[in-house]
């Protein structure tokens, strides 16, 4: 059982950064990201690594661990989740041989809440493909609650365009409501602008979530997101104070 009085509330942080992982400045963003929101999982997009590059050389908080899921034979794409070390947690392989699925699942142990980092680039994965992808999972999990977060490349205030529609119809088949209502990103091209909400979260246990928000963080060219779910975790201990006289 675990002990609520060393416990507090998951939080779960997502960006698109645009690459950078191995630029420390970009580390260090993301480190005090982590920080600020006091988050406990961070979903990273277009991580730009490859396997050339060992996760031990990537600048991430000594306290988190970072499954990748890189782009075949590519530099660009790709997602990560950086997972603090304080959770249990075990990382699920959902196996459904669709390709072009750039996807990290994680099971929490002690909440019992089923995590999925995603990444759909409009130029890798078609819409009906990734559809297919969320069908498979869904119906793996079978009810279990689940918590998608990551960039979908599909307008959420663009009602009437048919990605819209089709993601839209795939949600209520699995009670899963999108839980982000501000705009994510603002893109300019020529003399206009465009204001879009693409960076998202889907949950079936809505009821368990306390907020969920657009930050005024922007790494890369993105607003980082983040949601507040009432399932309690595991509070790192602190570490106790040395007394200066003692040490020699």
């Amino acid at each position: 059982m675990t002990n609520t009085c060393n416990t507090h509330n998951l939080s779960i942080g997502h960006c698109n950064i645009q690459g950078g992982l191995l630029n420390v400045s970009k580390s260090n963003e993301l480190t005090q990201l982590i920080r600020d929101h006091k988050l406990d999982l961070l979903s990273l997009n277009e991580t730009n690594l490859n396997d050339s590059i060992h996760t031990s050389t990537i600048n991430i908080p000594s306290s988190f661990d970072l499954i990748r899921s890189d782009r075949p034979n590519s530099t660009r794409g790709g997602c990560g989740l950086m997972i603090s070390r304080k959770l249990a947690y075990a990382e699920l392989k959902m196996d459904s041989k669709l390709t072009n699925i750039e996807a990290i699942w994680i099971k929490l142990k002690n909440c019992k809440i089923n995590i999925c980092s995603f990444y759909r680039s409009e130029k890798f994965c078609s819409v009906d493909n990734f559809i297919d992808y969320m069908n498979f999972c869904m119906k793996k999990l079978n009810g279990k609650k689940v918590v998608w977060i990551g960039d979908i490349n599909i307008d959420q205030n663009n009602i009437s365009s048919t990605q819209y529609k089709k993601l839209d119809k795939t949600l209520k088949c699995y009670n899963l409501v999108q839980t982000i209502q501000g705009i994510t990103r603002i893109a300019r091209k020529g003399d206009n602008f465009s204001q879009t909400t693409i960076d998202v979260v889907f949950t079936n246990c809505y009821s368990d979530f306390i907020k969920s928000s657009v930050l005024k963080e922007c790494i890369g060219d993105h607003q980082a997101i983040m949601c507040e779910i009432n399932s309690k975790v595991p509070v790192a201990p602190k570490k106790k104070k040395v007394p200066t006289a003692t040490l020699r």
